[in-house]
C-alpha cells in the first residue's frame, strides 16, 4: 500500500514538472556551433552557424562582433543555415600585424568557400564593404545583401586621430560615442539607447581596431564601372531615418551601378535594425533570399 502511494506521488510530481516545462517552452532555440576557417594569411576566422537550408554568411560592422547578429538566428534559422562570422581582430577570430581591406575581403571569401551548396552574404556597414569586395574573389556568392556600406564616406583623418588618442588614454566609451556621433551620425536618441544595451561593452572593447579600418576606407575608391561585374541579385538596405548623407549616397550609387539591385527602405530605422527591428529586418532578408516556396 505504501509502495503504491509512493509511486502515485512520484507520477503526480513528474506530471507537474512536465506541465510546468511545457508552459514555459515557447519553441526550440536554434543550436549553434562555432568553427574556425583559416584565411589566406593564416589568420583564423571564427564562424557561428545555426539552422538548416542554404547558408547565409553575415559580416558585422566596424565595431562589435558576431554577437550583434546572433539574436537574429531564431528568426532566420528555420529557413537558412545562418552563419555570423567574427571579422579579424574581433570576437573569437585571430588577427594579423599587417592589415588591409583586401585581407577583410579575403576572409569573407574564404568563409564563403568553406560552405557547401548555395551561399548568400549579408554585410553591414564596414562589413558591407568587405562583403562587396569579396564578390571579386569568389564565384560562390549566389545573392548579396548590403546594409548601408560606407563606400563614399569622406574620412576625416583628424577625427581618426582624435579617436585614436581617446583609445590610448583608455577612454573607449568616449571613442565609440565620437565614432557613432561624428562618423555614422546616429541620432541622439539612438546613441542614448545604445549606451544602455548589454552590447555596449562589446562595442567599446573592439573600438581599438577601428582607426585602421577608417584609414583603409580613406584610401578606398568606389568605382561605378567596376560594379558591373557584381552580377548576382543584390538587396540594398537602408533606414528611413538614417541621417548620414554619405550612407544614403552609397546606396544610391550602388542602385545606379549594380546590374541587378533591389532597394528596401527599413521604415523608422537607422543603422541598427538588427537590434531595433529584428522582425522587420528578417522579413526583408527572407523575402529577398527565398521565394514563396522557400527554395533559393
Amino acid at each position: 500500500m505504501e509502495r503504491r502511494r509512493l509511486l502515485h506521488c512520484l507520477m503526480v510530481a513528474c506530471l507537474a514538472i512536465v506541465s510546468t516545462s511545457a508552459a514555459a517552452w515557447v519553441g526550440p532555440e536554434p543550436k549553434s556551433s562555432i568553427t574556425r576557417v583559416k584565411s589566406n594569411d593564416g589568420t583564423l576566422i571564427a564562424v557561428e552557424c545555426a539552422g538548416t537550408g542554404p547558408s547565409l554568411i553575415i559580416v558585422h560592422g566596424g565595431i562589435g562582433d558576431r554577437t550583434r547578429w546572433t539574436p537574429m538566428f531564431p528568426l532566420l534559422s528555420s529557413r537558412l543555415t545562418v552563419c555570423a562570422m567574427d571579422r579579424r581582430g574581433h570576437g573569437a577570430s585571430g588577427d594579423s600585424h599587417e592589415y588591409s581591406l583586401q585581407k577583410e575581403a579575403e576572409d569573407v571569401a574564404v568563409v564563403v568557400n568553406s560552405r557547401g551548396g548555395a551561399v548568400f552574404v549579408l554585410g553591414h556597414s564596414y562589413g558591407g564593404v568587405a562583403a562587396l569586395e569579396a564578390t571579386f574573389l569568389t564565384k560562390r556568392i549566389s545573392k548579396l545583401i548590403l546594409y548601408e556600406p560606407p563606400l563614399q564616406d569622406p574620412i576625416d583623418l583628424a577625427v581618426v586621430d582624435k579617436i585614436e588618442r581617446m583609445i590610448e588614454c583608455g577612454d573607449r566609451d568616449k571613442a565609440v560615442l565620437t565614432f557613432l556621433r561624428d562618423v555614422v551620425k546616429l541620432s541622439s536618441s539612438e546613441l542614448v539607447a545604445m549606451q544602455s544595451r548589454p552590447s555596449w561593452p562589446g562595442l567599446a572593447a573592439t573600438i581599438d581596431s577601428h582607426p585602421r579600418q577608417m584609414r583603409a576606407l580613406a584610401s578606398y575608391r568606389f568605382d561605378a564601372k567596376r560594379m558591373s561585374a557584381v552580377g548576382m541579385p543584390t538587396l540594398l538596405l537602408t533606414g528611413s531615418e538614417t541621417a548620414s548623407p554619405y550612407l544614403k549616397q552609397a546606396i544610391s550609387s550602388l542602385q545606379a551601378s549594380l546590374p541587378n539591385p533591389t532597394l528596401v527602405v527599413l521604415e523608422g530605422q537607422e543603422h541598427n535594425a538588427m537590434v531595433n527591428a529584428r522582425a522587420q529586418l528578417a522579413e526583408a532578408i527572407l523575402n529577398f533570399l527565398l521565394d514563396t516556396t522557400g527554395t533559393p
